[in-house]
């Protein structure tokens, strides 16, 4: 191949092609310099025609064909009258990398669409290679973070990588993307967003979905106090699974043996939806409610409280919680009082929801790519990769150029 065909290919215009070697799976392209073009500091950018020294350099390439490609070359240290003796920068490499810059962003593709190992695997590169590219194109495309016409909000938990501590969540509901990620679930974490958000912005916060968690609660009405808190049917109906399971072991611990043989393992009859049991399943349920009656008020309890987020007017969803709180009260079964207390200390999150007809349903429908995101983040025991890798997931498509 004529050597002005391959720097054309190359496109390369600030080096010159001189020869290629091929040694079995690999090119080596050796490029010469032009020192009359001078070098430029990767500090400030200023342009030098004095080198203090340099070293040959090998630097990795989009392959060809199936050929590894290496591109060979002097790389010079420049005497800046700014900066000092700096590394020159190139414009087709980062300065300290040892990838081209189009080889890297090929990386950063690809680690969008599947695992870090499986892209260091495909193009035979060390593991911690592949994870340091793809966090510092990251780092570039949410240094900037978007808080501009933030209204509706969702804050929740997801679990961490490590499985035993927590991450924050806030999702634009609006624009369903995750705005920002912070690490534990304290107050003191909500208020870094607040605070990162600005007083501004946070008094254009109109309505924000979150569960019962007073640490989110403080730090909303903290920072932004016109916000209507509004929790959602899911982790309430959540909540309250626990109650029903709680009834059961009660019920079972003082039961006959006859009847616990009827209340053992029907644990999930009771929290999953009556019409995703199958045929034996209902009438198992039927044959529990019929045999224990505290358990068949807590599930009948259970259908109807569901019915609080059908309101539209809070006039009437104050009327039907008043009478689903003292259904629960007058039942006598201490599990279910406290919980209709508990009701009754939030009902204002509760009541919100028929002007915000909001929830975290969308972020916990994230929750599934962020399980998948920890599936394919094998390896990394990095907190800030990890959040950045969230935020990918849960937005739209990013360019990574």
């Amino acid at each position: 191949m004529p050597d002005n065909i391959i720097a054309d290919w190359l496109n390369l215009p600030s080096v010159k092609f001189n020869k290629v070697e091929i040694y079995g799976v690999s090119t080596e392209i050796y490029l010469g310099r032009d020192r009359s073009l001078g070098f430029t500091c990767s500090g400030c950018g200023q342009k030098s025609f004095w080198s203090w020294d340099h070293y040959e350099a090998r630097i990795r390439d989009l392959s060809v064909f199936e050929y590894k490609t290496y591109l060979l070359l002097d790389k010079h240290r420049t005497n800046c009258p700014a900066c000092g003796v700096k590394i020159e920068k190139l414009d087709f490499a980062d300065p300290y990398s040892r990838c081209t810059i189009r080889f890297e962003e090929l990386v950063a593709r690809l680690c969008r669409i599947t695992s870090v190992k499986q892209v260091a695997n495909l193009l035979d590169l060390d593991w911690k290679t592949v994870k340091g590219i793809d966090k510092k194109y990251l780092e570039k495309q949410f240094a900037i973070p978007d808080y501009d016409g933030l209204r509706l909000l969702a804050v929740d938990e997801i679990a961490s990588h490590k499985g035993h501590n927590y991450f924050t969540v806030v999702m634009d509901l609006e624009r369903t993307r995750v705005v920002w990620v912070g690490k534990s679930r304290a107050k003191e974490t909500l208020d870094q967003f607040f605070k990162e958000l600005g007083k501004e912005r946070s008094k254009k916060i109109e309505a924000v979905a979150t569960d019962m968690w007073d640490p989110y609660i403080t730090s909303i009405k903290e920072h932004a106090p016109s916000a209507k808190i509004v929790f959602d049917k899911f982790h309430v109906i959540k909540n309250y699974s626990r109650v029903i399971d709680k009834i059961r072991n009660m019920e079972f611990k003082k039961a006959t043996t006859e009847k616990k043989e009827a209340i053992k393992g029907t644990k999930y009859l009771l929290l999953k939806n009556r019409d995703k049991l199958e045929k034996d399943q209902k009438e198992q349920l039927q044959t529990l409610l019929e045999l224990n009656q505290n358990i068949n008020i807590a599930y009948m309890l259970k259908d109807d409280l569901k019915r609080l987020w059908n309101y539209k007017s809070s006039g009437w969803a104050n009327k039907f919680l008043d009478g689903w709180i003292d259904t629960a009260i007058t039942s006598n079964i201490r599990p279910l009082i406290n919980f209709a207390q508990t009701l009754s200390n939030y009902r204002y999150g509760l009541i919100n929801h028929c002007r915000y007809p909001i929830d975290t349903g969308k972020l916990e429908g994230m929750n599934n790519k962020i399980k998948v995101i920890k599936r394919i983040a094998y390896g990394f025991h990095d907190d800030d990769y990890f959040i950045l890798k969230i935020k990918q997931g849960c937005s739209p498509l990013l360019d990574t150029s």
